[in-house]
């Protein structure tokens, strides 16, 4: 009799199907006000952090209050070297930030702004390759 108990669990328990557990994920986290989708954010954050790093080259090549305080102010012969790249940089990062705006205004694509943003990326990656002697 045990057997046989045994023997019909058994086969409830195989005639049952088979539910794996549920995955727990977490949700997405809200975007920041401003930004149509998570790429769209993404590429936000990305050409802030590009402008930045602008700013910064600019400032330390100028020469500004900030570079001084900081004593990242260029040589004369950094200069030389970084003109070219510095100037291709501020370029690609305008055209770059215009291409954002017009595709937030719905004059552009998202493509056309991450293609901009890419060329930004290539400059800045340029200037920091080629960056001069002390």
């Amino acid at each position: 009799m045990k057997r046989i108990l045994t023997a019909l669990a058994l086969s409830a328990s195989l005639m049952t199907p088979i539910i794996g557990c549920k995955t727990n994920t977490a949700p997405a986290p809200p975007l920041a006000p401003g930004y149509l989708t998570p790429a769209d954010q993404t590429l936000g954050q990305s050409l802030r952090a590009a402008t930045a790093f602008r700013d910064s080259e600019e400032s330390n090549y100028n020469c500004d209050a900030t570079a001084a305080a900081a004593q990242t102010c260029l040589s004369a012969a950094q200069k030389a070297v970084e003109k070219p790249y510095l100037n291709s940089l501020i370029d690609a990062v305008n055209l770059a930030n215009a291409a954002y705006t017009a595709y937030h205004s719905g004059s552009q694509t998202f493509a056309q702004a991450q293609a901009a943003y890419n060329t930004a990326q290539q400059a800045q990656t340029a200037l920091t390759a080629n960056k001069g002697v002390k």
